[in-house]
């Protein structure tokens, strides 16, 4: 049996590892620099009490209806994104004075695609979809450009799907910019002392807050409402149906040449063991279900490396399109490449030499990742939390894939052996994860693997 993600080595000949030097150093510098490692997300400034609760019990699960809407959101957010990539960066990561947000498109202006029910018109838009507008101000003040673009896609059964686009003007981003960091403020504030109560009222208190749903929050609707700040800054607002026309076309033809996707996730790949568990509910007698949501735990160092990229030139951390139609996920480069960003407590640091064998899963996360992509190099930046001098505690790994068509073949026959292994009911011929899984893993009694004698690191 396999025994680990990096079992069938012979993709291994086709990864050649380099250190790059330069690139720790200067991300290092960045590191030094770093004052609050845990950024404040421009969505969390958009409804603090909800960002409260996240934050402090944890996400809870949605309604299935919910969650389908989401799906399909998430489906035409990726498709918008494939266009849009022509004409600028996507998912473009921008952190500023403790904020971070992530930008859906890049071109002239930011871009804030939203799948929804109401895209009312410019002349009321401020008054009835203020969320919108909100989170493109702040996406406007962390870019320094005064013009967004919101692209609403209103769902149906039309062929061609109804989008509607509004371009608006704000007047100071400065006012912008000091009403988000006293936002953020409120809500690190909140969240140390364990005290929502001088939180405003959640906007979403009676429109389907999973956190009221699940009976998690103590919000009563009867607090005072956000400051309107935000909103006094849009100067004006401008319907763009002459977009609309062009843009529908595309998206219709997107979305119609999307194939139902099998794998959802990079790591079903690279755990397709663990995937068929999850896939077929098998359970476990190992660990029951933790009761109820459970806080968001942060890792300093994860949030240091975090902020180091992303605090430097507006697009230089993007996204990439994926060419091919699975999985959903998104992959984020650092400077048009590639990138996975680790923590890792192992007391040895590895040589380039080693990294492929030490640690598989990252050559297979990013190898997948460029032949999703069609590219075929790729950058591991690891934070080694225990490394002996402060200076070389990142190191930058360069991972050449030639040719990345070894990857393309493995991530078919790997895809192939899941669904098979779910249709017959047996994953005896997937790969075993690796050991440092084993001991929280929830199938581990189901599966019936091993734990292997030696830890493999992280």
């Amino acid at each position: 049996m396999p025994s680990g993600p990096g079992a069938e080595r012979p993709w291994q000949a086709s990864v050649e590892v380099v250190e790059d030097v330069p690139l720790a150093a200067e991300l290092y510098r960045r590191w030094e620099l770093v004052r609050d490692p845990h950024a404040a997300s421009v969505t969390d400034l958009l409804a603090l009490r909800r960002a409260y609760w996240r934050l402090t019990v944890g996400p809870v699960g949605l309604a299935p209806e919910r969650e389908a809407r989401v799906e399909a959101g998430r489906r035409v957010h990726r498709a918008l994104e494939t266009i849009f990539a022509s004409e600028g960066a996507v998912e473009v990561r921008v952190r500023r004075e403790g904020i971070v947000g992530r930008v859906d498109a890049l071109t002239d202006r930011p871009v804030e695609f939203k799948t929804t029910a109401l895209a009312p018109p410019a002349e009321v838009i401020v008054a009835q979809r203020p969320e919108h507008v909100e989170q493109l101000a702040m996406y406007c003040a962390l870019t320094d450009v005064r013009a967004g673009r919101l692209v609403r896609i209103v769902p149906g059964a039309a062929e061609v799907p109804e989008v509607r686009t509004v371009d608006l003007e704000f007047t100071d981003l400065a006012k912008i910019s000091g009403e988000m960091r006293r936002r953020a403020d409120a809500l690190r504030v909140a969240v140390d002392s364990r005290r929502p109560e001088p939180l405003p009222r959640c906007p979403w208190y009676d429109h389907g807050c999973e956190f009221r749903e699940s009976s998690t929050c103590d919000c009563t609707g009867a607090e005072d409402p956000e400051r309107d700040a935000l909103r006094r800054e849009v100067r004006v607002a401008t319907d763009r149906a002459d977009l609309d026309a062009v843009l529908a076309p595309r998206l219709s033809q997107r979305l119609g040449s999307v194939r139902p996707t099998s794998i959802g996730r990079f790591r079903d790949l690279i755990y397709p063991r663990r995937t068929f568990f999850e896939r077929t509910d098998a359970g476990s007698e190992f660990m029951a279900p933790l009761p109820g949501p459970q806080p968001v735990h942060f890792s300093p160092s994860y949030e240091r490396l975090a902020s180091a990229l992303e605090s430097g030139p507006i697009g230089e951390v993007a996204g990439l399109p994926i060419r091919a139609d699975e999985p959903e996920e998104e992959v984020a480069a650092f400077r048009g490449t590639p990138y996975l960003a680790r923590t890792s407590r192992s007391g040895a640091i590895p040589r380039a030499e080693e990294i492929v064998g030490k640690n598989p899963q990252y050559a297979l996360d990013l190898g997948f990742r460029c032949a999703a992509t069609g590219t075929d190099t790729g950058r591991v930046i690891v934070a080694y939390e225990r490394a002996a001098d402060p200076a070389n505690r990142l190191r930058v790994f360069e991972l050449r894939f030639r040719p990345v068509t070894t990857f393309s073949r493995l991530w078919r026959a790997r895809a192939s052996a899941l669904d098979r292994a779910v249709a017959e009911g047996s994953p005896t011929d997937l790969p075993a994860c690796p050991s440092w899984m084993f001991e929280e893993c929830p199938y581990r009694v189901d599966c019936g693997c091993a734990a292997p004698a030696a830890r493999s690191q992280r």
